[in-house]
């Protein structure tokens, strides 16, 4: 559908600028009937191809009908030469330049820029060239002649032919001047060619001052004249150099002390020593880089050609740098408006940090609030008041709303998101232990198989020191799923932790016996309380012996294992006095009686 309507558009554009053609002869008429027929035919034929093949030949055509009106605009001036008397010139000059106007606003001319500066503008055709061609050549030959390594450049003069004015200079033709150029600026052919000729010979002789061999000449010296001066800048630097690593080295004897703060020596006389001689290699590169950014652009400067170059190389240091000036500038109102957020909030996590201290200390009592939730409270808080904070002064941030920023930070928050699944999981579990409070720091725990003292609970794991003296980390995600016993809590809330071992004994000994001897032993432990007093249980009656428990209190709930030990240490010394064997059998020898 698009081809179409374009199709349309250039047969109607075309069909209208014949239209504006009259007073044609004969010749005319037939070519302008062959060029209207020719562009229908084309419009029925190509209606359906591509948009870019349109517009090319479109492009074609107008350049074929305006060299058509040219023609015409040509062979109608010479017809009204020779077939008006001198008094009608007025109104010919009138009409001649009502049809260079009217032609014109629809026929744009082609620029001729020599470095930026546009010097002429062309409009005809000449021989096989179009106008864009013979712009190109004429640039070509301009910038050949101009940067010519020559002394001086040749003369410029017009030559004049039956068809042609040739702009030369020496031998080289530049432009040439057809009657078609008088025609499009409004004055005659040689009127043209000599404006054409002062505006080429001022552009050459610009050219030949800058490109030229004496140019090339002096810019030399000035290049050498610089690299000269800039050596000896190095060599000065580095002497200044060279004189205050001397002033360090030999300064520092006897002269200066450590550096200490409330008897803590922070560096002593050689790490100062490292620190400004460092920091003397650090001011030579600055000076040294000063010096580059000021010689190496004059250095460029010197020639046309490598002057781009030299403030390209100045835009790739200064565009930076003043990019950041302008972006701080234009965003301290926000930047103002994040300072004062910023502040108060550090204000009130101050705030919130005292109240959690004068919990935890005990000076603050909360009811059914515990002392060691003060701590992960106040990091909680802190973590919603830091994330509201973001969320407030987010806007506000430089480069916020930019696409970059929005997708790193998406990136970001995937990346954290599928890599923390178990961190998130521990850090919840952490949470909730913490408000559970099924052991603290200190208390003696078994989790699952592990026993030990808990020596750290952080938000994502619990450390324990197993009677080895081992340190054993515990997941807080795997706590919640593992059954937890507290020793340390019964003596803490009650009178104390029960120490119980089961011991063994034939029927052949009376049960009252044996329950002294164990609660004999168990009274000589030093580390189980003696109030409470240790009592015995009987947990079992199998087939050969009885099953005893003996049972103790201690407040000694991290040192168990010594607990243990000592009271099964205490039963075999008992027994063993006593003379009793303290084992069960399991196999009884019944005697024969005669």
């Amino acid at each position: 559908m698009g081809g179409y309507l374009l199709s349309f558009a250039c047969y109607f554009q075309l069909l209208c600028l014949s239209l504006q053609t009259t007073n044609m002869n004969g010749t005319m008429k037939k070519r302008w009937s062959m060029l209207v027929a020719m562009l229908l035919g084309w419009v029925l034929t190509s209606s359906a191809q591509p948009a870019d093949t349109i517009r090319q030949r479109m492009d074609s055509l107008q350049r074929e009908l305006h060299a058509m009106k040219v023609k015409e605009l040509v062979l109608q001036n010479r017809l009204d030469e020779n077939g008006r008397s001198a008094k009608e010139d007025s109104l010919r000059k009138a009409e001649q330049k009502q049809r260079i106007d009217s032609l014109r606003k629809i026929t744009p001319g082609v620029p001729l820029v020599v470095e930026g500066d546009t010097l002429l503008y062309i409009y005809a055709a000449l021989g096989g060239d179009d106008p864009s061609h013979r712009v190109e050549a004429v640039q070509r030959k301009v910038m050949q002649i101009g940067k010519s390594l020559k002394l001086t450049t040749d003369t410029m003069h017009i030559f004049s032919s039956e068809y042609t004015d040739d702009v030369m200079c020496g031998e080289v033709v530049i432009l040439s001047v057809s009657d078609y150029d008088g025609l499009w600026n409004g004055m005659s052919r040689r009127a043209l060619a000599e404006e054409y000729l002062k505006i080429l010979s001022l552009e050459i002789e610009r050219l030949h001052a800058d490109y030229g061999l004496k140019a090339k000449l002096t810019g030399l010296g000035w290049a050498i004249f610089l690299i000269v001066i800039q050596i000896l800048f190095f060599m000065l630097t580095a002497r200044f150099i060279r004189y205050l690593r001397r002033m360090v080295l030999e300064g520092f004897d006897g002269r200066v002390k450590p550096l200490e703060v409330k008897g803590y020596e922070l560096m002593n006389i050689h790490q100062q020593k490292r620190i400004l001689l460092f920091l003397t290699r650090l001011l030579q590169v600055f000076l040294v880089l000063v010096q580059l950014f000021i010689s190496l652009p004059l250095l460029f400067s010197i020639f046309p050609e490598t002057e781009k170059f030299t403030w390209n190389m100045i835009n790739y240091v200064w565009s930076p740098l003043r990019d950041m000036v302008v972006s701080i500038v234009r965003y301290f109102p926000n930047l103002v408006k994040i300072a004062v957020i910023v502040y108060v909030v550090r204000w009130l996590l101050k705030g919130v940090r005292h109240l959690s201290d004068e919990v935890a200390v005990g000076h603050l009592k909360i009811d059914r609030f515990y002392e060691d939730w003060a701590q992960p409270t106040y990091q909680i808080i802190r973590i919603f008041i830091i994330a509201f904070t973001l969320v407030v002064i987010w806007p506000w941030l430089p480069g916020s709303e930019s696409g970059i920023f929005k997708g790193v930070s998406i990136f970001v928050a995937a990346l954290f998101s599928l890599g923390s699944t178990a961190s998130i999981g521990n850090l919840v579990s952490g949470i909730i232990i913490t408000y559970m409070r099924p052991f603290l720091v200190g208390d003696f725990v078994r989790i699952g198989d592990q026993e030990g003292e808990v020596v750290e609970k952080n938000a994502f794991i619990t450390r324990l020191r197993d009677i080895k003296g081992n340190i054993v980390t515990v997941p807080n995600n795997s706590i919640l799923s593992m059954q937890t016993v507290n020793y340390t809590a019964a003596v803490r809330h009650g009178k104390g932790s029960i120490v119980h071992s089961t011991f063994t004994f034939t029927y052949h000994v009376p049960r009252e016996t044996v329950k002294s001897y164990l609660l004999e032993a168990a009274d000589r432990c030093k580390l189980l309380q003696k109030t409470p007093k240790p009592f015995v249980l009987y947990t079992s009656l199998e087939d050969f012996y009885t099953q005893y428990e003996i049972n103790g209190y201690t407040q000694e709930a991290s040192r168990l294992w010594a607990v243990y030990s000592e009271l099964h240490q205490n039963i075999v010394d008992v027994f063993s006095e006593h003379g009793l064997d303290p084992t069960s059998s399991h196999f009884v020898k019944v005697k024969n009686e005669v």
